[in-house]
């Protein structure tokens, strides 16, 4: 019989040599050549850098260099910079107080300690050479793959400090492997340059690739207004068209730990991206990738960008001391912040109070529906009132052939000729909304678009976005008449409706019926899992209401705060109560909607972003029938 074997010791515990520390640390810090470059513009910055030139090649790996006219490094402390947790970045604690606390007094972008060690150890090569101010000479330290060949050398510099870096991961080569391709590479150097303008406007950044400039922000002029150098950030990352019609953020909230401030740029609807790489979120200066913030930017533009779109938008969010943790990721590129709820508020607040201020943007003659370059931003004078489109009232007549399945939004298939009644009184014919010109109703076409006339050609109007759009309003307008004057108006159903509803469409409901009664519905819990709905909003008459509170209680408990839920809630009502693709529609009915349309706010989209209208400019119809 064969003996068991032995029993394994179990591996001893031991320390790691210091150089292959560093590479770990390297590999947690300096995941890529961006990485790197953020780190020593970064240090560039907190070492009170008004100019920083940076150098290219070979997308980062084969150099990297970042020059720039701060304080410099003393030579006696040179050597020290590039040992692990080392730093200059945390006050002196106070005798007798725990070091710790000065974690939460960090006034600049880092304390970790690691950037310059991390750098040098996935560095082939690293050269520092730096001048205190007030120094007489400067000093030059070389090392390679994290160690140092020497003592600091004397040297030629003007004060301040260059680090250069060549063969980055050279020491790593599996890292480097991996990478992705030099254009990839390119593209997040350039990110962190432009995230670094945007959030300190007040300093000249220049970067050059491969011999040619590929960035250039020249900083605040003396006695510039830190607004004018944020846009001219702007203008530098996003180009001058964007910068110059974006639209000034600001705005402040109060929490347990102080106030909460937010300042930056949102850039005009037209404008936007198909990404979201337009969202630029930073705090306390430090730019971060917070999808919570993002995702507050994009619910404060829904409605007004098209479905699959994404805004520019540059959020500077100031936060009390003490209530960011800066140390939640190994490359400060995620931040913790105690107040989050409130910050996501001040996001949305923000944006919507300033895209509020540049109203509707108008028409010109063009392929496409297109903006005007010269648009001035403006508000609206007030709520435009629009008595609605009621289609209840059927009238005979022939039907069209359908244009083909409907969307998801409404059912399709013949149905009776819908009429309205007269969109308002007799009288002088009111003003067009701000950009919209006065639109002559033609026809209809497949049951889905209005076909109307307009000064600078035809214009083709979704029937179904175009009401969704007007019932949005006239709701958001009841709603902020009744903070004032009492209740919205509302319908009472002839006998309420029971809605069997799943525990989270039950729990829903309950955090959501602020919004509904807002809206004008009277939904009330009737037992642990259905809903009693005794009334709808005046302005809207959908067909099916079970089906309504359905969809207003799904998305209400996707929806993170009150505001959200209550736009949610309109936009879905609206969405409901507005007369579907394929229904016919007589000349009333379809001069109303353009009547509406007209005194809209927002004419342009849907509130789900979707285009309202598309215009043929009367020029290109000329040169297709071969008249020009």
């Amino acid at each position: 019989m064969t003996a068991a074997p032995a029993p394994a010791a179990p591996p001893r515990i031991r320390r790691l040599p210091p150089g292959l520390a560093g590479r770990i640390a390297a590999g947690e810090v300096v995941e890529r050549p961006a990485a790197a470059l953020k780190e020593l513009i970064e240090n560039s910055l907190d070492a009170g850098a008004g100019r920083i030139g940076i150098e290219i090649e070979g997308a980062g790996l084969d150099l990297l260099r970042v020059a720039d006219d701060g304080r410099g490094i003393p030579t006696d402390q040179l050597a020290l910079a590039f040992e692990r947790h080392a730093t200059s970045k945390l006050p002196e604690p106070e005798p007798g107080a725990d070091p710790a606390a000065a974690l939460d007094r960090i006034a600049g972008y880092g304390f970790r300690g690691e950037a310059l060690p991390a750098i040098a150890a996935a560095a082939d090569e690293l050269e520092a050479v730096s001048r205190a101010r007030g120094a007489r000479s400067a000093a030059a330290l070389r090392l390679r793959a994290g160690r140092a060949g020497g003592a600091p050398a004397p040297a030629a510099r003007d004060g301040g400090t260059t680090i250069s870096a060549r063969g980055l991961f050279g020491p790593l080569p599996a890292r480097r492997a991996f990478l992705p391709g030099p254009r990839a590479e390119r593209a997040a150097l350039l990110r962190a340059c432009a995230d670094a303008a945007l959030a300190r406007p007040d300093a000249s950044i220049r970067a050059r690739i491969d011999g040619r400039e590929a960035f250039a922000h020249e900083g605040a002029a003396p006695g510039e207004e830190p607004a004018s150098a944020l846009r001219r950030a702007m203008a530098a990352v996003f180009g001058d068209g964007p910068a110059g019609r974006a639209i000034a953020i600001g705005g402040e909230a109060g929490t347990p730990a102080g106030t909460l401030r937010i300042d930056g740029l949102a850039g005009a609807p037209r404008d936007h991206r198909r990404t979201r790489d337009g969202i630029r979120v930073f705090v306390d200066a430090r730019p971060v990738r917070d999808r919570a913030l993002a995702w507050s930017a994009l619910e404060a533009c829904r409605g007004r960008l098209p479905a699959g779109r994404f805004p520019i938008a540059v959020l500077r969010l100031s936060a009390p001391p003490g209530s960011v943790d800066v140390n939640v990721h190994p490359a400060k590129a995620r931040v913790d912040l105690l107040a989050a709820a409130e910050a996501g508020a001040l996001v949305r607040r923000a944006l919507r109070d300033a895209l509020a201020r540049l109203g509707p943007a108008p028409l010109r003659a063009g392929p496409g529906l297109e903006y005007a370059e010269d648009a001035e931003p403006s508000l609206p004078a007030g709520p435009r009132a629009w008595p609605g489109a009621d289609l209840r009232a059927p009238a005979a007549g022939p039907d069209p052939a359908p244009l083909g399945p409907d969307e998801p939004d409404g059912p399709a298939g013949p149905g009776p000729r819908a009429a309205l009644p007269p969109a308002r009184p007799a009288g002088p014919a009111p003003q067009s909304a701000p950009g919209l010109p006065p639109l002559r109703m033609v026809g209809q076409l497949h049951r889905t678009f209005i076909i109307a006339e307009a000064a600078q050609g035809l214009i083709l109007v979704d029937q179904h976005g175009a009401h969704e759009r007007i019932l949005y309003e006239r709701l958001l307008d009841a709603a902020a008449a009744a903070e004032a004057a009492g209740p919205p108006a509302a319908q009472p159903l002839l006998e309420p409706i029971t809605v069997s509803l799943e525990p989270a469409l039950a729990a829903a409901l309950e955090q959501a019926a602020p919004e509904l009664e807002r809206l004008g519905f009277e939904a009330r819990p009737f037992g642990p899992r259905h809903a009693r709905l005794a009334a709808l909003p005046a302005a809207i008459d959908p067909p099916d209401a079970e089906r309504l509170l359905l969809d207003l209680l799904e998305r209400a408990a996707g929806a993170q705060a009150p505001p959200d839920r209550f736009d949610r809630a309109a936009a879905t009502a609206a969405c409901h109560g507005a007369v579907r693709r394929g229904r016919p529609l007589d000349p009333p009915a379809m001069a109303a909607i353009l009547r509406g349309l007209e005194r809209c706010r927002d004419p342009q989209t849907c509130p789900h972003g979707r285009p309202t209208m598309l215009e043929l400019p009367a020029e290109d119809l000329l040169k297709r029938f071969g008249r020009k």
